[in-house]
């Protein structure tokens, strides 16, 4: 898995995170990649939410593209 180091504007769509939390390396982005959801959008995570989101689908690639849309969504109805 391959997430993007020192990307500009990187961003966390779950965590908001725009910034590395690890203490070494405070001056870097927040590293991030990009995951197509089953309806097609494109959700940028972090290393950390990947991993949670990851966990909830049991490592199942369907049900995890499916988490996203329905976190998308929930996150979309609560204007967060």
């Amino acid at each position: 898995m391959n997430f993007k180091y020192n990307k500009k504007n990187a961003k966390c769509m779950w965590c908001k995170r725009t910034e590395n939390p690890h203490p070494e390396f405070l001056h870097e982005t927040i590293p991030t990649k990009i995951f197509v959801s089953m309806l097609g959008r494109e959700i940028e995570l972090c290393f950390n939410c990947y991993e949670e989101e990851k966990k909830k689908s049991n490592s199942n690639d369907i049900k995890f593209k499916e988490n996203l849309d329905l976190r998308f969504d929930t996150i979309k109805m609560l204007k967060f």
